[in-house]
């Protein structure tokens, strides 16, 4: 079979479309025709929130620092925080005499890094965690302002919510309390030895001078901290999201996948049809009960039913013919237009060949290609005949037999009025 017959010019214009197709009508389709179309929005909504969250890491993961800026950072912020800490490591130190200055120093080292690993990781968690929850705001926001239509809509929004918590549901969790409480607590301790320094030093100013001069220290190991984290650590963090989210990017959907997607469009315009068949006949069931025939031809219901089945039926038929010359229409485009590009196609064979060869060579390629071209045309056209033209005999038969019912009602009123014309007589 040619792929031409069932390939649906744009797939992705279907599963969006079906999140908007009305519930009613979405409950009418087959369970496995359901379990299909949830299935692709699923792919679909998981393949969208996949490229966006990409796009908007890309920036931040493209970013190379220098393994040796980072050291240096971290040997300024260790120096200050050695120099910091360490008054209070002499407290501690006061006994050992010489290397009192040396232990102090390494102690308060020791601290300083703690306390920069420790600001680091609240700072980088709370900025993923910040960024997640953005995320999801973003998704919540889109639905506020575009509410789903039905049940596939719903399942959208939440296989995009579902694949955030997966990949980056980490970032959601609680920041370890023991975390939290040592920087709080190394940076208060490191302010308030940077404090008794500054005191000691007799600094002008007075103590509020004092005080804004001895948080240089802690403001500088939280801002290094948030820089650092800024330009090597979220980097990092990001390039490892974007890898999940890869196995998640939109797949090109195949030519069977096609295949399926063109076959639940065609079961949902059935549907459709159908529902619209039922709404327009209980319109006129309505207008008839309540205002009759007008031109007083149809005396019962089952004649009205009957007439408006003629029709819809007839109506029927005329579309289906319809769309059976638009699509043999477009084959013949197709065709005319595969056959202009057959000329570009070739390629020459390698080899030694005289002009004469070659040209002999190229003809009996094209020859060989139109064939072919031709041979596929002729059958879809012959697929389209038999697909269309069982529907005509089918839309042709339901006509048959809503005029047989047309002309079984009106007999039967005939006879009843006939009756009732002797009795009366009688």
């Amino acid at each position: 079979m040619n792929s031409n017959r069932n390939a649906n010019t744009n797939p992705q214009h279907s599963i969006v479309s079906w999140r908007y197709l009305p519930q009613d009508l979405i409950k009418m389709l087959v369970e496995q025709t359901q379990s299909q179309m949830s299935q692709w929005e699923k792919r679909d909504a998981e393949g969208e929130v996949a490229k966006n969250r990409i796009n908007d890491l890309t920036p931040s993961a493209n970013r190379k620092h220098n393994p040796e800026t980072k050291k240096v950072v971290n040997i300024v912020v260790g120096v200050m925080s050695a120099i910091t800490f360490s008054a209070g490591g002499r407290i501690l130190t006061s006994g050992l005499g010489p290397l009192s200055i040396p232990a102090s120093l390494v102690i308060g080292g020791m601290a300083g890094v703690l306390a920069d690993k420790k600001v680091m990781q609240v700072v980088g968690h709370s900025r993923k965690k910040g960024g997640t929850q953005q995320v999801l705001k973003d998704l919540d926001k889109q639905k506020q302002a575009h509410p789903p239509k039905n049940e596939l809509g719903e399942l959208f929004y939440q296989a995009q919510t579902g694949l955030v918590l997966q990949v980056e549901g980490k970032n959601l969790e609680p920041q370890p309390v023991s975390d939290v409480a040592l920087a709080l607590g190394l940076s208060g301790t490191e302010y308030a030895m940077s404090l008794g320094i500054v005191i000691g030093l007799g600094l002008p100013g007075g103590i509020v001078l004092n005080a804004i001069a001895a948080s240089l220290p802690v403001v500088m190991l939280w801002t290094a901290a948030s820089l650092q984290n800024d330009a090597f650590e979220m980097p990092e963090c990001d390039r490892a999201l974007i890898n999940q989210y890869t196995s998640h990017l939109p797949e090109e959907i195949v030519q069977i996948e096609a295949i399926q997607i063109v076959g639940i469009d065609e079961e949902i315009a059935l549907k459709q049809r159908e529902l619209a068949y039922q709404q327009g006949l209980e319109v006129r069931r309505e207008k008839f009960v309540s205002e009759g025939d007008a031109n007083d031809r149809l005396k019962n219901w089952d004649m009205a039913e009957a007439d408006f089945q003629m029709g819809w039926y007839a109506e029927e038929k005329h579309q289906v013919e319809k769309d059976l010359d638009e699509k043999r229409e477009q084959r013949i485009f197709q065709l005319k237009a595969e056959t202009a590009e057959i000329d570009q196609q070739y390629q020459a064979p390698v080899g030694t060949y005289s002009p004469a060869q070659m040209a002999e060579l190229k003809a009996e390629w094209q020859q060989v290609k139109e064939q072919e071209l031709k041979k596929n045309f002729a059958e879809d056209i012959q697929w389209m005949n038999h697909k269309y033209g069982n529907k005509v005999k089918h839309l042709e038969e339901q006509i048959a037999t809503a005029k047989w019912r047309y002309s079984e009602s009106e007999t039967r009123w005939r006879e009843e009025r006939d009756s009732d014309g002797r009795d009366v007589v009688a």
